[in-house]
């Protein structure tokens, strides 16, 4: 499983208090070593989901940070997301969020899983441990296309 924790740390990094008024977006970001997709306020530290790649090697990580109640650092966990009639669960790990104090949830991930959630369309329902929460799937197309194309191609 990737650790995407630098990913985050350079997007918390990029945080910018006037843009925290935002609207919650799905946008793109690359890293020399990987690509993310997320939900969130670009380049603040307001993020719901994010899918992590390491361009060239199969498979991803997908990250709630929607918190839990309940949940212990490291304790083995569901992550549920929910389009329409496409149900997804992922057996995930517990991951301390440093930033809002909360333990969030990590799991391994197929880019297929995350084509068949945003063909679905409408709603994308994060369901974790004692915490549910829906986003939406509107714009995020283009977006995920970019991010699979970032995907496929080993950095050089």
């Amino acid at each position: 499983m990737l650790r995407p924790t630098l990913a985050v740390a350079t997007l918390l990094a990029l945080a910018a208090p006037a843009a925290a008024q935002q609207k919650m977006i799905w946008h793109m970001q690359e890293y020399d070593d990987s690509a993310a997709l997320v939900f969130g306020v670009p380049e603040t530290e307001e993020v719901t989901i994010f899918f992590l790649c390491k361009p060239g090697t199969p498979g991803l990580t997908v990250q709630s940070v929607i918190g839990s109640k309940g949940l212990e650092k490291d304790a083995d966990t569901r992550l549920i997301l929910t389009a329409g009639s496409i149900k997804k669960s992922f057996a995930g790990k517990g991951i301390p969020n440093e930033e809002s104090g909360s333990v969030d949830v990590e799991a391994p991930a197929q880019l297929a899983d995350l084509k068949a959630l945003a063909k679905a369309g409408g709603t994308l329902t994060i369901e974790v441990k004692g915490a549910k929460r829906g986003v939406s799937l509107s714009g995020i197309a283009p977006v995920a296309a970019k991010f699979e194309a970032a995907c496929a191609k080993p950095k050089s």
